[in-house]
């Protein structure tokens, strides 16, 4: 009797092992599961229309990351989002997401609107019209900076110029007061992470822009001094962001996102005209 108790015993104690052994299996592959759909969701998974905001700063500002610009392989161009509208309601011009989204497949031809709705999740950024109120530029005079030369400033200077000749509702005066300056020009030594400029913008909740920040590396990442032009060309994709282009992917545009050329092309031309003819806005 003693030995079939004894051999019970130890079948109880196997099969508790087994269920045992079991529920270990079950839990570690369930944590191996886990562990997956985590690498996975922390992957670079990216949902299209997708945006991460960022709170507020102490400024009273949020950061808006659409698709950020890249120049080479970093970030390059940010945007800013402020409190208060811009213009007031009886002000604004308006068109519905419908009207806007036809006149701009009636003007699409002949430009890299599609790249720039793309980068900017279907909307559309811009300055009111500065016709007769130019927005204020101030550039600096960095000459204790290496690398910088006076002949710089003319030719950042001759960059928006270049942009007003197209024939936009925009204008630019230069200040020598920075404070007063609707646009602040900066120069830097260099970007580490190899690009040649960088572009900050804010705008409000309804598209229009406020204001804006461009910093421009005196030099290139191994530490050679730019030139005069090659400086302008530089300056004139900044400005082309500051007025709400994004890059085009073809590399005959001052837009493209390695700088190839040194003067707006037609399409440059077309896409800010036609982003100038319509007012601030989304067209979802």
């Amino acid at each position: 009797m003693k030995t079939a108790e004894t051999l019970l015993a130890c079948c109880v104690v196997g099969l508790a092992c087994f269920i045992g052994g079991q529920a270990v299996g079950a839990s570690r592959a369930s944590t191996l599961r886990s562990a997956a759909v985590s690498e996975q969701a922390g992957g670079a998974i990216v949902i299209p229309g997708a945006r991460r905001f960022v709170p507020p700063d102490s400024a009273g500002m949020a950061h808006v990351p659409n698709a950020p610009l890249v120049l080479g392989s970093a970030p390059h161009a940010q945007e800013l989002l402020v409190a208060s509208p811009l213009l007031r309601a009886a002000d604004m011009p308006r068109l519905s997401p419908e009207d806007m989204r036809q006149r701009v497949s009636q003007g699409a031809m002949g430009t890299y609107v599609q790249d720039v709705l793309l980068s900017r999740d279907s909307t559309l950024a811009r300055w009111p019209d500065r016709s007769t109120r130019p927005l204020r530029v101030w550039v600096q005079e960095a000459e204790g900076l290496g690398s910088w030369t006076p002949e710089f400033l003319p030719a950042v200077r001759d960059a928006f110029d270049t942009w007003v000749q197209v024939g936009i509702p925009v204008r630019f005066t230069f200040v020598v007061d920075s404070a007063s300056a609707d646009v602040r020009v900066t120069f830097v030594p260099g970007f580490a992470t190899g690009i040649s400029g960088r572009t900050v913008w804010s705008r409000d909740a309804n598209y229009w822009m406020v204001s804006s920040e461009i910093q421009l590396a005196v030099a290139d990442p191994s530490g050679s001094g730019f030139t005069p032009p090659q400086m302008r060309a530089i300056a004139l994709h900044e400005v082309g962001h500051l007025l709400g282009l994004d890059h085009a992917a073809g590399s005959e545009h001052i837009m493209s996102a390695r700088i190839r050329v040194r003067e707006l092309s037609e399409a440059d031309r077309e896409t800010v005209r036609l982003l100038y003819s319509l007012p601030a806005g989304s067209l979802r």
